[in-house]
């Protein structure tokens, strides 16, 4: 079942909730190092990830619902039909996707329209519960709804739509747990277990830059010559006539 709106809300303002925004959005800063400029647009519930971007923009799916952001000023989010982003072609430079994918139904049609929407050379960053690890498993978090994905499924289901991956990371390397006391020991242990090995984490996060395929000219091929019938026939019958011609 998917987690509508204000369940995501409110996980959020929860002490692991803080702790996920702060350790994907430390992840998130150095991918987008090598971001292309413009503003970011983001898909699903990116909020507490984009809360530091200037004026970006938020999209939300129909299925999850939508709540004004921010507080204080003109809203800058959308209700949408993922499968059909109201965007022009080729415009987003940026594209964040949070607590989307594993919602779809139809991933490949998902990541056709991302395409669609990127720029030549746009980069869109993907947050996904990794198939691998126990935060796909309890349902205590939003990550653990929906369609997990390991890192080889993700790299062909993106590639498959010319989207393939660039660089790979990993967050959330300590299991959710209830207990006291859980948010501090991620926030300490999150960078010493990452040392380790990316393949840790609860989450994975995955860039990707879109690729755009010119098409090749034709190659010209020679035609062979052959024999043309009618122009044979045509010379047949005018030696012909010239022997009856002459016969006469």
């Amino acid at each position: 079942m998917r987690p509508d709106v204000l369940s995501l809300y409110r996980f959020y303002q929860t002490p692991i909730g803080q702790v996920v925004s702060d350790v994907v959005s430390a992840r998130l800063n150095r991918i987008w190092s090598n971001a292309p400029p413009g503003p970011l647009v983001s898909l699903g519930y990116a909020l507490p990830f984009i809360e530091k971007e200037e004026k970006p923009v938020a999209l939300m799916p129909a299925g999850q619902g939508v709540v004004h952001w921010p507080d204080m000023e003109r809203s800058r989010v959308a209700l949408v039909d993922e499968y059909h982003l109201p965007i022009a072609d080729s415009s987003v430079g940026r594209l964040l996707i949070v607590h989307a994918l594993e919602h779809a139904d139809k991933p490949a049609h998902f990541f056709r329209e991302i395409w669609r929407v990127l720029a030549p050379g746009g980069q869109v960053v993907v947050i996904s519960p990794n198939r691998r690890r126990t935060w796909s498993a309890s349902d205590a978090t939003p990550f653990g709804h929906g369609r997990p994905y390991s890192r080889g499924q993700l790299s062909d289901l993106m590639s498959g739509q010319m989207l393939p991956p660039e660089q790979w990371d990993t967050a959330l390397m300590v299991p959710p747990v209830r207990w006291p006391g859980a948010a501090k020991l991620m926030r300490m242990s999150e960078r010493s277990i990452h040392s380790l090995g990316k393949n840790l984490g609860g989450v994975l996060i995955v860039s990707a830059r879109k690729q755009v395929y010119g098409a090749l000219p034709k190659r010209v091929s020679s035609v062979k010559a052959t024999p043309a019938l009618v122009p044979l026939v045509g010379a047949m019958n005018a030696r012909r006539e010239n022997n009856r011609n002459h016969d006469m």
